[in-house]
């Protein structure tokens, strides 16, 4: 270890590092919570297990930790130093990581029970695809992504662990990525393994192309099977892949069976956007997986943002929801303008003009009724669509909020129904108001004219407005000869 030197002596007396206890165990080293005596601060120092019986090990070691130092990620844990310990083994230290493992955050509590720790989960995801988006772009595979590896800090900070079997992309992959040499992380790229020793990873979580050990084919896309690994874990508290020992998990890697989250756990209510986007990253065909990090993240994001809405273009003149229809989908305007209008007695009555940011169509899916609006562009519109399913999913996922949003929309629906009725009752009296006014001075006037006009301003058909001139026994109506005239006090009410 002439290459590595000693960690220099405390300025005080005894050594500089002192062991505080193990905090885990590699498969070629263990980790230890160790205190810096000379700049006061606690690490974990990874030792190499030298008693394992492998030609190459030290230099792998050495590797690991020139690939950390190199990767200065806000998500991956920074290497501090490299050396040996009193005891002339190799070593390393890194940042000391207060918190938990994504394991212990999942099994500690139901992240599908409460909306804010599934939402919580997912940031962690966001946070892991940012760190390995990075690794990639300097052409570094972490290709060993499991819950164990990820560790959420007691304040929110989120670290990929454990680079120890990461592959570095090859020159003609780093050519068809765009990433410049200089970019790219330096250090023996001979070390990769051939064959079967390039069968690296947990088997739980391992790709299609790990589990062959096709080293040729590992790229991004072998991480974003790790992440997709990583989500399904968070829907179901499982690995993709699970069997009675490691050789059956490998074998069932190398068939590429993974069941749908909903089959793993079907007593929960499964978001089934997320288990789409778990199922894409988990195929076994590299082709039909994400094709870079950045996009399963875009994924994710728009889950965690509001859901994966489909935008539509509506040209001016369509109608885009019509009234009485069962509804299927809400709408999100985006660009353009809509008007919202409802049939009242007869006339078509405008509610309100609508332009971007305006939400309509909802109160359909929120109370599973008929739509109580017709809403049609004004002009060109686009929308975001929001799928009654994906409404009802986010619903379910926290059940006080969906109880609470259902209840403002029937209380709403409620308000609704009464505004219409005291709608009609006002255009009643204001009809009724208008024929009292026209016969008031001379007793009698031609009713062609006076529906005409009142059929002109309120929109309401001429039977609509003899109905209502039928309801009062002082208006008497004679179509043979048109006339629309006062009934006197003691005069027998007109014949209906």
């Amino acid at each position: 270890m002439s290459d590595v030197p000693p960690l220099d002596q405390s300025p005080t007396r005894g050594p500089r590092i002192a062991h505080e206890g193990d905090l885990a165990r590699g498969g070629m080293s263990w980790i230890r919570r160790v205190h810096d005596r000379l700049l006061e601060r606690r690490a974990a120092m990874k030792v190499l297990d030298q008693s394992i019986p492998h030609p190459q090990l030290l230099a792998r070691f050495l590797r690991e930790a020139q690939v950390l130092a190199q990767l200065d990620h806000p998500h991956i844990v920074p290497l501090y130093e490299l050396a040996s310990d009193d005891a002339e083994t190799p070593c390393f230290t890194m940042k000391l990581i207060e918190g938990k493992t994504l394991t212990e955050l999942v099994s500690d509590r139901d992240l599908l029970g409460d909306l804010r720790g599934l939402n919580q989960a997912l940031e962690v995801l966001l946070k892991v695809c940012d760190a390995l988006a990075f690794a990639h772009g300097r052409g570094v595979v972490h290709r060993d992504l499991k819950p164990d590896n990820v560790m959420v800090g007691s304040h929110g900070q989120v670290y990929v662990m454990d680079w120890g079997v990461a592959r570095l992309l090859s020159d003609e992959q780093l050519g068809r990525a765009g990433i410049p040499p200089e970019r790219a992380v330096r250090c023996d790229r001979s070390l990769e393994g051939e064959g079967p020793e390039g069968i690296v990873g947990t088997p739980g979580y391992m790709s299609f192309e790990q589990a062959w050990g096709r080293d040729d084919e590992i790229d991004e896309r072998t991480d974003v099977y790790g992440v997709g690994g990583l989500l399904f874990y968070i829907l179901t508290g499982q690995a993709p892949v699970v069997a009675d020992d490691l050789m059956a998990e490998l074998e069932l890697a190398r068939r590429g069976q993974v069941r749908p989250p909903q089959e793993v756990a079907p007593g929960r209510s499964l978001p089934r956007g997320l288990c789409n986007v778990a199922m894409r990253a988990l195929s076994p065909d590299r082709d039909r997986r994400f094709p870079t990090i950045e996009a399963l993240r875009y994924e994710l994001d728009r889950f965690v943002r509001g859901g994966t809405f489909q935008s539509q273009r509506f040209p001016s003149g369509t109608v885009i929801i019509r009234e009485h229809e069962l509804g299927d989908a809400a709408y999100i305007i985006t660009h353009g303008h809509s008007e919202a209008s409802k049939i009242e007695a007869g006339r078509n009555v405008v509610l309100r003009r609508m332009g971007p940011g305006d939400l309509f169509g909802e109160m359909a899916i929120l109370t599973s009724t008929p739509r109580t609006a017709t809403v049609t562009a004004v002009d060109d519109v686009t929308a975001l669509t929001i799928s009654r399913e994906s409404v009802e999913e986010w619903l379910a996922l926290d059940s006080w909020m969906g109880t609470l949003v259902r209840s403002m929309a029937e209380r709403f629906r409620d308000v609704d129904a009464q505004l219409t009725t005291l709608r009609r009752t006002h255009l009643k009296l204001y009809v009724r108001e208008q024929l009292l006014t026209a016969v008031v001075r001379t007793g009698e006037v031609s009713w062609t004219a006076v529906c005409s006009r009142l059929c002109s301003e309120t929109q309401l058909a001429e039977l609509d407005v003899l109905a209502i001139a039928a309801d009062y026994d002082d208006l008497a109506v004679d179509q043979g000869s048109d006339s629309l005239r006062l009934v006197r006090r003691g005069e027998p009410p007109p014949m209906r």
